[in-house]
């Protein structure tokens, strides 16, 4: 059985380098409408301790250098800033020459955050904030959170905007939805909040639907594109280069890809087995096959091996 893409080309085509996702913490104060976290069972609340976390970072050194692999990232599909330990993370990646990538919902940049970025200023390549809307009458059915979260986000990220030319990364605020018109309402609200403010740079993007675990999402604005995708038995690459990055969950399991919300497909365990021995074995290749055919089949990302584009 082979398939063509029923439905539009994402935008994203990956990152263009390696990242090494790492799962800091397991728990999101959102359930937004194009999020698994708001039709499925999120993992119970956890954050990953720091010698783990050192401990990954060690072991991504026994295998790549900085020039293949050096920017990492905490988003999964968690708030990374819940993390009670997060600034002692960006500490140690930052000792060890890593660069960061962040991307949060916004809701936790705490002014003490702000202070402690402006004072000690960190290795952060990006720093991204998803905010979908700013509608106090669209809020709760976007995001799942109150309108009292969205109040206080507004105040620390006036906050953290106001001292951007103090900081030592530039900042994105992306606004995610379906490209509808709503879509475009919504990031023209966000916009005209913000546009004030110096040094911020605004994006309007699109959803994945993530392999078929969001084929039905919706709000009452916007919907996932629609349109069944299974691309068979035939040979698959990824078009977004996922298979390039390292993916690592709370305990230290490794995985394959960032849009496996159950981490259901897994290599080994890093605190059991080196890296290095890992990801050359017989059964991580024969793993990545079956997560190809298994989950790969049914997402937008993946092309048929033979096609460029």
């Amino acid at each position: 059985m082979s398939s063509e893409l029923s439905r539009p080309k994402p935008d994203f085509k990956g990152f263009g380098y390696r990242i090494a996702q790492i799962e800091n913490n397991t728990h999101c104060n959102y359930k937004c409408w194009f999020c698994p976290n708001a039709y499925d069972t999120p993992a119970p609340k956890a954050c990953m301790d720091l010698e783990l976390f050192s401990h990954i970072l060690r072991e991504i050194r026994t295998v790549y250098t900085p020039w293949e692999l050096n920017d990492v990232s905490f988003a999964t599909y968690n708030e990374p800033n819940l993390d009670e330990t997060f600034k002692e993370k960006l500490q140690i990646m930052t000792s060890m020459g890593f660069m960061y990538e962040h991307i949060s919902n916004g809701s936790m940049i705490t002014t003490d955050l702000t202070d402690f970025l402006i004072k000690y200023p960190q290795n952060i390549k990006q720093f991204r904030l998803n905010i979908p809307t700013l509608d106090e009458s669209r809020w709760k059915n976007i995001t799942g959170a109150s309108v009292s979260v969205m109040y206080k986000m507004f105040y620390q990220l006036d906050y953290l905007f106001t001292r951007a030319s103090q900081l030592n990364f530039g900042i994105t605020v992306i606004v995610n939805g379906d490209g509808s018109e709503e879509h475009k309402q919504e990031f023209q609200k966000v916009y005209q909040k913000f546009q004030h403010t110096k040094n911020i740079n605004f994006s309007m993007t699109g959803l994945i639907d993530r392999a078929g675990t969001l084929a039905d999402a919706e709000c009452e604005t916007q919907k996932m594109a629609s349109g069944e995708i299974d691309w068979g038995e035939q040979p698959l690459r990824c078009n977004a280069g996922y298979f390039e990055n390292l993916y690592f969950g709370i305990k230290g399991n490794v995985f394959y890809c960032c849009h496996d919300y159950h981490q259901k497909h897994s290599c080994g365990n890093i605190k059991e087995t080196p890296l290095r021995e890992l990801l050359k074995s017989d059964s991580y290749f024969q793993h990545k096959q079956n997560f190809m055919h298994e989950f790969c089949r049914k997402c937008e990302q993946a092309r048929p091996l033979q096609t460029v584009n």
